[in-house]
């Protein structure tokens, strides 16, 4: 029986070259893929190769360039550029050890090769040293010069009592029995404004003789408390224009050898004094006393 030929229509076959065109689209876009895919992974391989060998290279050259610079300073310490000496200044209460470790330099050691400003920084991170000099005498002496920590002030707080300097800064070594004659500021906020206060002071020194203590109030304000017992209280501004008005007043009227508990400084256009209450004793008599 003889076979026949089904015949396709012309729409059928414009859909076949359709379909075999979308085909071959397809193809291309799923191979593209993948050839993007392989050539960014062979990049990145060859970028990860790349970069750890120019670690490793840049590892090798720092290596050899510290060789370079560490072999130059030796050279200079046999020309005689290394230390020989160490001078001291200032020096009273510090640790010897405290300074050598700060220091961290061995006799003979490369001059040139120092860093001042980190043997500086050193020597100021020690509690006790407030400030610190380091200076090279060419060829072979280090010159050290520092400024410690004095008190100024014995501070207290919470039970708790801390001598101070005049940053403010609490010092945790000395004894504060050893400095009965420093001035005491009582409160949380004394020490940050310490500086300030004895600015005041200054102003007028005679009068700052008899004073005894100072008491931050509500870390705003100071009261100023006399050898007498007498208290100033001082305004939250303008403190220096009325400790200088309290002095005349002293000056003038001797008021610090009146019979007075306290005197309100804290409103600018008036003065509260506020005086020793009167006691008054009662006098017994019987029948018949004359009075």
């Amino acid at each position: 029986m003889r076979k026949t030929s089904q015949k396709l229509t012309t729409r059928q076959r414009e859909s076949r070259k359709i379909n075999r065109k979308r085909a071959v689209r397809q193809w291309w876009k799923v191979t593209f893929r993948r050839c993007m895919l392989a050539g960014a992974a062979v990049l990145a391989l060859a970028f990860a190769a790349g970069s750890l060998w120019l670690w490793h290279s840049a590892e090798k050259i720092g290596q050899m360039e510290t060789a370079m610079i560490n072999d130059l300073w030796q050279q200079t310490a046999k020309l005689g550029f290394k230390v020989d000496d160490v001078y001291l200044e200032g020096r009273k209460s510090t640790p010897l050890a405290d300074i050598t470790r700060a220091m961290n330099i061995k006799t003979g050691a490369p001059i040139l090769a120092l860093s001042l400003s980190d043997m500086r920084d050193s020597l100021q991170a020690i509690p006790r040293v407030k400030y610190a000099e380091v200076a090279r005498i060419l060829p072979n002496q280090l010159h050290i010069r520092i400024v410690e920590r004095e008190p100024v002030a014995i501070w207290q707080n919470n039970g708790k009592i801390h001598l101070i300097d005049d940053d403010g800064v609490a010092m945790e070594y000395g004894d504060p029995t050893q400095y009965k004659n420093l001035l005491l500021v009582v409160g949380a906020g004394a020490p940050q404004y310490i500086h300030e206060l004895f600015e005041t002071f200054a102003l007028e020194p005679e009068l700052y003789k008899n004073v005894v203590a100072a008491l931050r109030i509500g870390d705003r304000r100071w009261n100023v408390r006399f050898k007498n017992g007498v208290e100033l209280k001082l305004p939250e501004t303008n403190s220096r224009q009325a400790w200088q008005s309290f002095a005349e007043m002293e000056q003038e009227d001797h008021i610090l050898e009146r019979a007075i508990l306290s005197v309100d400084m804290r409103l600018p256009d008036r003065v509260f004094v506020k005086s020793v209450p009167t006691e008054i004793t009662p006098v017994k008599y019987t029948s018949g006393s004359e009075i």
